[in-house]
C-alpha cells in the first residue's frame, strides 16, 4: 500500500512539474484606453506644449508620462491606446499605442521556444529591454530604430533561449510599434484640431476600436482573445456638444436620481456591443476654473455614474484628482 501511495506521489509531481513547465496561450489581454480632454475647462488644461511646463497635467509631463506606460506595456501584458477628447464622435480618432498582436506574439514565441517558468521570465525580462532601447532609439532619432540591434538584445538578455528566427521576427514588430507610439506622442507637440470636451463621443469611439479590434484577435491556439478595458479619462468631466452645456442639462434635474434617469434616457438607443467588465478611472472630476455648487455636482457624478454603466462600465473611480499616467 505504501509503495502505492508512492508512486501516484510521484505522479501527481511529475503532472505538477509539467504543468509549471508550459504556458497555455493567453484568452484575454488588459487594453488600457487613455482618453485625453484639452478642451481648457480644467486648471493648467490649456491645450499646448511647453517642454518646460513640469505641472503634473501639462502636455509634457503627460507625454513623458506615457512613454513610462507603453515602456511597461510588454511587462505587464497591457495593450495601450490613445486619444483627444474632440468635438465629437466623427473627428475622434483612437490610436494604438501599444498593439495587442505584438503582446500576443510575444507571449506565443514565449510559450512555444521555452518550457522553463524562470527562463520565460528573463526572455521576457529581455524582451522588455529591447522594446525600451527601440522607444529609446525613435525618441531621439525618428525611424532609427534597426532590427539587428534590436534582434541581438533579445537574444543576449534571454540567453539565446528564443531562436533566432522568432527573436528577428520580434524585433521587427518591436521597431515598427516604437515607431508608431512615438508618432503619435509628437502630435502632442502640435496644433490641435477639433478639440472639444465630448467625452462621450471619445469613450464609445473607444469601445467601437476595442470590439472592432477584438474580433481579430485570436492566441497560438485559435481561440478568441478578448480584451479586459480600462478607461482612464483625464478630464473634470464637464461636456459641452454643439455648444449645449451638460452640466447645464443636469443641473435642471431635480435630484441625483433624476439625473440617473437622464443619462438612461439619453443612451436607450445605444446598440454596441461593447466589451464586458469595464473600470473606469476619471481625472479631476468638476474641477473647473467656474464654481459648481455642492448640490449640481452631486447630481453631475450622479448622471456620469449612470451614463457610464449603460456601457458596461462596472468599477468606477471619478474624482482621482492628480492621477500619473505612467504610474497606472
Amino acid at each position: 500500500m505504501r509503495k502505492l501511495v508512492a508512486v501516484n506521489l510521484s505522479l501527481v509531481l511529475i503532472f505538477s512539474l509539467t504543468a509549471c513547465a508550459s504556458e497555455s496561450a493567453p484568452t484575454a489581454l488588459n487594453a488600457d484606453v487613455i482618453l485625453l480632454d484639452i478642451s481648457g475647462s480644467s486648471t493648467d488644461s490649456e491645450g499646448t506644449y511647453n517642454q518646460e511646463n513640469h505641472s503634473p497635467s501639462s502636455l509634457s509631463e503627460r507625454r513623458r508620462q506615457l512613454e513610462v506606460k507603453i515602456k511597461d506595456a510588454i511587462n505587464s501584458n497591457t495593450t495601450v491606446y490613445f486619444g483627444f477628447v474632440r468635438l465629437g464622435y466623427g473627428v475622434t480618432d483612437i490610436a494604438t499605442l501599444v498593439p495587442a498582436r505584438l503582446i500576443l506574439e510575444i507571449n506565443n514565441v514565449l510559450a512555444k521556444d521555452i518550457n522553463n517558468g524562470k527562463l520565460r521570465e528573463e526572455a521576457r525580462d529581455g524582451i522588455s529591454a529591447a522594446w525600451e532601447s527601440a522607444i529609446n532609439q525613435e525618441g531621439r532619432n525618428p525611424d532609427s530604430c534597426i532590427t539587428d540591434p534590436i534582434e541581438n538584445l533579445i537574444l543576449e538578455k534571454s540567453n539565446a533561449s528564443i531562436s533566432s528566427a522568432n527573436a528577428k521576427r520580434i524585433a521587427g514588430q518591436l521597431c515598427s510599434g516604437a515607431r508608431n507610439a512615438i508618432y503619435q506622442f509628437d502630435q502632442l507637440k502640435g496644433e490641435q484640431e477639433n478639440i472639444g470636451s465630448d467625452v462621450q463621443a471619445a469613450v464609445d469611439r473607444s469601445l467601437q476600436k476595442l470590439a472592432s479590434d477584438e474580433k481579430r484577435l485570436i492566441n497560438s491556439d485559435g481561440v478568441p482573445v478578448v480584451l479586459i478595458p480600462r478607461l482612464i479619462v483625464v478630464s473634470d468631466l464637464i461636456q459641452v456638444t454643439n455648444g449645449k452645456s451638460k452640466t447645464k442639462e443636469v443641473s435642471a434635474t431635480s435630484d441625483p436620481k433624476q439625473a440617473c434617469e437622464l443619462a438612461k434616457e439619453e443612451s436607450k438607443n445605444f446598440k454596441l456591443n461593447s466589451p464586458t467588465g469595464i473600470s473606469l478611472i476619471s481625472d479631476g472630476f468638476a474641477g473647473t476654473k467656474k464654481e459648481i455648487n455642492s448640490s449640481d455636482r452631486d447630481k453631475l457624478r450622479k448622471y456620469w455614474e449612470c451614463w457610464f454603466s449603460t456601457r458596461n462600465v462596472e468599477d468606477i473611480e471619478i474624482g482621482a484628482k492628480g492621477i500619473d499616467l505612467g504610474a497606472l
